[in-house]
């Protein structure tokens, strides 16, 4: 049966885990006999030394977990996450549909003051100087032009409504391939992707900005 490999990448804090873990519900209440799994690249540096670059990551070891496809009865679903989820080249060639969340520095840097409840004058000064020195340029230099591969662009102040697009895009990427179930629904009536198809071959996106 095929594999749908769906990569979504964007900048830091930009609830990227967050709309994965949504996907990854919608789906499995879209089609039954449906398998799902979750590469997630941010998970992949938590407690270890960071040089805030593409070398953080072994890019290839993940090109051949995505490219090893298991002998099964049903469609596999594999949502590729995380800050460079969009950065290889081969990578995104695997990839049937490519999406960067987009979020303004502004907004990443208030964002990240939150989830890391920098409440103190000392936690503050730590959390800036940490986007300052390193999450900023990192974000310019090397996730910020990946938003040109993208086959979507979406706000991630969108919330649900950019994961119900997203969600849909799949759904009729599967269909269009027959690779889904025949007992699907469509989970978002009011998105009507027929009248403009997502032409990913031709490298299209949508700037839902």
């Amino acid at each position: 049966m095929p594999r749908i490999i769906l990569s979504i990448g964007g900048g830091h804090v930009t609830g990227i885990r967050e709309t994965v873990s949504y996907i990854k519900v919608a789906l499995s209440e879209a089609f039954v006999n449906t398998q799902i799994s979750v590469v997630d690249l941010d998970q992949l540096l938590e407690e270890k030394p960071r040089s805030f670059s593409d070398k953080d990551y072994d890019f290839e070891q993940i090109y051949q977990q995505l490219s090893s496809q298991q002998d099964t009865d049903q469609w596999e679903a594999v949502l590729l996450c995380g800050a460079y989820a969009l950065f290889n080249d081969k990578i995104n060639q695997l990839s049937q549909l490519k999406v960067f969340l987009d979020s303004d520095g502004d907004k990443r840097l208030i964002d990240l003051i939150h989830r890391r409840n920098a409440t103190t004058p000392e936690k503050l000064t730590v959390c800036i100087d940490e986007y300052m020195d390193h999450l900023r340029p990192e974000m310019q230099k090397f996730i910020e032009p990946t938003k040109s591969r993208a086959d979507l662009i979406i706000p991630s102040s969108s919330g649900s409504v950019g994961s119900a697009i997203i969600v849909d895009s799949i759904v009729k990427i599967v269909q269009d391939n027959k690779g889904g179930s025949s007992q699907t629904r469509k989970l978002f009536p009011h998105l009507d992707f027929q009248a403009e198809r997502l032409d990913i071959e031709k490298e299209k996106y949508y700037d839902l900005s």
